[in-house]
């Protein structure tokens, strides 16, 4: 058997998290089946799970809310911030910051993701925040479309690998227009670790098992949630690595078609995101996704695989020096 990137004990429990991330069973009963494939009792696995929760290793099992479904405009904002923790405390408090990192570019140093029903207030905040905590000096990057979102670790390999549900309905209905509360979307992102999760959900929500199961599989199949499963801490398992690969087409080719080409060629992008910017032509390299692994190297091939392509003209790759909010379950 071939030695993981990642050690973790007892050594199935590698095996448990890579079920739980790309094989997640979308049976009411999903740690049972998981314990059943990889041969222990589950009053062993949900242990572990525990564990690997209290320690900040597994930061949840669930599925992806589609920030569209609940019609949240999202944005990436750059900054060249001499105050990066007063911007993004400001920002946190203005927007919904889901990420904030600093980077290693000659220009924009921080990098934060804000969601905001009126986009106006993201470019405003943007504006604001460069002013008071920089040189005056911003980037908003928005997400017109989000092409891919799944970030899942490849615990043997030591990069990140996509699940096989990480595609994004660009327009999903909203919840309620399913009948279905807004709530128990948001309420998924976090399964208990339970031997009935479900259950246990449905019941602080006031519903029975099988209406909730229903709800998330109708959910499911319109796009309002998705990439079901376990979400990690890349960071602490050793996935010390991570980089913004911005790309720039070829002169013909259109954005939509390049973000479609990593999508179906560079299985190791977690997010793939295909994006405008303001100010106008600010910005060249327009489609994004994220890389991560247990060191640098490794991002070679993926380089030398995007640069050969007929579609790209141009790779920026961006490395990430600093988490502003870890341990934030995302």
């Amino acid at each position: 058997m071939t030695e993981p990137a990642v050690r973790l004990e007892p050594r199935w429990v590698v095996d448990a998290l890579m079920e739980l991330q790309y094989r997640f069973p979308l049976t009411e009963t999903p740690y049972q089946e998981v314990a059943d494939r990889i041969g222990v009792p589950l009053e062993e696995l949900i242990a572990q799970l525990r564990r690997l929760n209290r320690e900040g290793l597994l930061k949840r099992v669930g599925f992806y809310f589609n920030y569209r479904a609940a019609r949240r405009r999202a944005a990436l904002i750059a900054l060249q911030a001499t105050q990066p923790e007063e911007a993004t405390k400001y920002l946190m408090g203005v927007l919904e910051v889901t990420h904030s990192y600093i980077r290693l570019h000659p220009v924009y140093n921080l990098w934060v993701v804000g969601k905001h029903p009126d986009p106006d207030k993201i470019v405003e905040a943007a504006r604001n925040a460069a002013e008071r905590y920089g040189s005056g000096r911003w980037l908003v990057l928005w997400g017109v479309r989000t092409h891919r979102l799944s970030v899942k670790y490849d615990l043997y390999r030591g990069i990140s690998r996509a699940g096989p549900l990480g595609r994004v309905e660009p327009n999903p209905p909203t919840p309620e227009s399913l009948g279905i509360p807004t709530r128990v979307a948001r309420a998924l992102r976090v399964l208990p670790i339970e031997p009935r999760p479900y259950k246990a959900l449905a019941a602080k929500l006031g519903f029975d098992e099988a209406t909730l199961h229903t709800y998330m599989r109708e959910m499911l199949k319109k796009g309002i949630i998705g990439d079901p499963g376990a979400a990690l801490d890349g960071h602490k398992l050793g996935f010390t690595y991570n980089a913004m690969f911005t790309i720039a087409p070829r002169s013909g080719v259109e954005l939509p078609e390049l973000c479609r080409w990593v999508v179906d060629n560079v299985e190791e992008a977690t997010h793939v995101v295909e994006r405008s910017v303001t100010p106008p032509g600010a910005w060249r390299h327009l489609c994004y996704f994220m890389f991560h692994s247990v060191n640098e190297r490794q991002a070679e091939p993926v380089k030398e695989r995007i640069i050969k392509s007929e579609v790209v003209d141009d790779v920026l790759i961006i490395p990430s020096i600093r988490d502003m909010l870890p341990g934030v379950i995302r």
